[in-house]
């Protein structure tokens, strides 16, 4: 996430050491996989989560990967089947929604 400085164990932590967001596909057009992962901030996760099972993406997992970062980054791992068009568009909406304020976000 470049557009968030996150730092734990006093080092900036980048998209290079695993701060990232990613999908991977596999399969055809029509019948395509998509796995990956998502990094967010707390205040993002219900919704992105929404975003996803709108799109008909399953949760995998939630977690952290860092102890004492700052801010606090949760990790989203996803898995989908459909056509690689809308498998794509559903990743897209989920990261337009990092970075913005939600109606979750209390701060």
């Amino acid at each position: 996430r470049s557009d968030l400085k996150i730092m734990a164990m006093g080092a900036e932590m980048t998209s290079s050491i695993g701060l990232n967001s990613w999908a991977s596909f596999t399969g055809s057009e029509n019948e395509a996989y998509i796995a990956g992962d998502i990094a967010m901030l707390d205040h993002e996760v219900n919704q992105v989560i929404s975003t996803l099972r709108k799109h008909h993406i399953e949760i995998v997992a939630i977690h952290n990967h860092m102890l004492g970062d700052d801010p606090h980054m949760i990790f989203l791992h996803y898995f989908g089947v459909g056509p690689s068009r809308e498998l794509a568009l559903a990743f897209r909406d989920a990261l337009l929604v990092l970075g913005k304020k939600s109606h979750w976000h209390n701060h």
